[in-house]
């Protein structure tokens, strides 16, 4: 297990610095330990304040990772409030001697203009810090404060890389997303520039400097390249900015790492929990219980708000032969009806994540009935007109219907159709393993 360090700023919105960075680090697979050089007041709207930690707490804390015996892997630094702070890192560094990769965002100052570094800290910085890092991952308005080259188009980004370069820096990345136009960001090495060209996306996103420089870091320990840990990170950020949410109506837009990795766990294993279920229902090969629009088996995620966050088989299941017939493996946003059905009651019970359609018959319903099924019905000639005419809208009005009148939690919700409606039983469970269970009740 690697061990990356992140020394910067603590933000309590936990969009950027040390929270945002351990973050990243725990997301791609590393430890991460974080040391704050100042808490930062900030939220969506910008920087109030920044307030520095004691100095010699400070030191304490860097030396904390000494004391404990903690082979660090990587270090990455942010914001480093005044030139104190830089000396102490330096200091360490030096009587360390650390051999590992060294990540400096030159953090300068906030998206709203707040002074995040003295003038005498950005001085040290050039003096001392730079000189040992292995990459330094500036912005434009940062690239020119430190350059000292007034950057208007890509040359003078490169003028700028060159004189970083020559600053000290091993290697170079400017993020030239404060141009005009769609951005492009820039590597070098001192041998070769390198370009990511971009689509320029109209939303301002709060911490997309840590998360990149975190990505660097990581894929800088992990033995990339730095121009392929580079292009790594550029992917990472790229997609975590399609994917930014607002925490507020108002402001700076955030993003998660380990959002969208705990997404896409929980989408893996619904996937595969229906994969499973495939297998046992084609062993079971209940076709008696299919009615005549086919049937289908929903699995949605905890937090479903519509049909793209259920899964379900695509072309529904049916049966040939005598056997049931499953087309295509399960995706989500392949299910409509049983899906908004399985949303609807998601509203009052989001415990019960999983739906199926089966065929009505009174025989089907007594079993369900003799075997302690909580059963409820609906009658669809009491659905006003007003419902009736909008597609989708019925399922949602049925199920709120029978939910609103009852005080426990119903296995099966049926209805014996109407005008162009096949009757049919409804049967939900908290995950499909539990929902084959009660549909063999069903059958028996």
């Amino acid at each position: 297990m690697k061990i990356l360090v992140s020394i910067a700023g603590f933000d309590p919105t936990s969009g950027a610095g040390i929270t945002k960075d351990t973050e990243v680090f725990s997301s791609l697979g590393s430890h991460g330990l974080g040391i704050p050089t100042s808490i930062v007041i900030q939220g969506p709207s910008g920087v109030k304040s920044l307030h520095g930690i004691p100095l010699e707490l400070f030191k304490r804390m860097l030396q904390s990772i000494e004391d404990e015996g903690i082979k660090v892997g990587g270090l990455k630094t942010g914001v480093l409030a005044n030139e104190e702070y830089i000396e102490i890192i330096v200091s360490v560094m030096k009587e360390k001697d650390w051999q590992i990769p060294i990540v400096v965002d030159p953090v300068l100052k906030a998206k709203n203009g707040y002074p995040l570094l003295t003038e005498k800290g950005i001085e040290s910085l050039k003096k001392f810090l730079i000189p040992l890092c292995t990459m330094i991952t500036p912005n434009i308005e940062e690239a020119e404060r430190l350059s000292g080259i007034k950057i208007v188009n890509e040359r003078d980004i490169r003028e700028a890389a060159m004189r970083l370069k020559e600053m000290g820096a091993r290697t170079v990345i400017i993020k030239g997303g404060h141009l005009e136009g769609d951005p492009v960001d820039i590597f070098y090495d001192g041998s070769a520039f390198v370009e990511k060209r971009k689509i320029r996306l109209d939303r301002v996103v709060h911490g997309t400097g840590c998360m990149f420089s975190a990505s660097v870091l990581f894929f800088l320990t992990c033995g990339f390249r730095p121009v392929e840990a580079f292009f790594e990170a550029e992917a990472i950020v790229e997609v975590l900015i399609k994917e930014a949410y607002k925490v507020k109506e108002d402001g700076y837009m955030y993003s998660s790492l380990s959002r969208r990795l705990g997404v896409l766990a929980r989408k893996f294993e619904v996937i595969n929990t229906l994969r499973e279920i495939k297998e046992r229902l084609e062993r079971l090969n209940p076709v008696d219980l299919i009615p005549e629009v086919q049937m289908n088996i929903c699995y949605a995620l905890p937090d479903a708000k519509g049909i793209e966050d259920v899964c379900a088989f695509p072309g529904r299941i049916s049966k040939h032969g005598g056997k049931i017939l499953i087309k295509a493996e399960p995706e989500f946003g392949s299910s409509s009806h049983v899906a908004r059905s399985l949303i609807a009651f998601m509203k009052l019970y989001p415990q019960v994540r999983s739906c199926m359609n089966l065929k009505y018959s009174p025989e089907l319903l007594e079993n369900a009935k003799k075997n302690g099924l909580r059963v409820m019905y609906f009658d669809r000639k009491i659905e006003p007109e007003e419902i009736k005419i909008k597609e989708g809208k019925s399922l949602d009005f049925m199920i709120e219907e029978v939910l609103r009148k009852s005080d426990l939690i119903p296995d099966i919700i049926y209805d014996t159709g109407d005008l162009g409606k096949e009757p049919m039983l409804r049967l939900f469970a908290r995950d499909p393993f539990e929902l084959l269970e009660k549909m063999e009740k069903v059958l028996r």
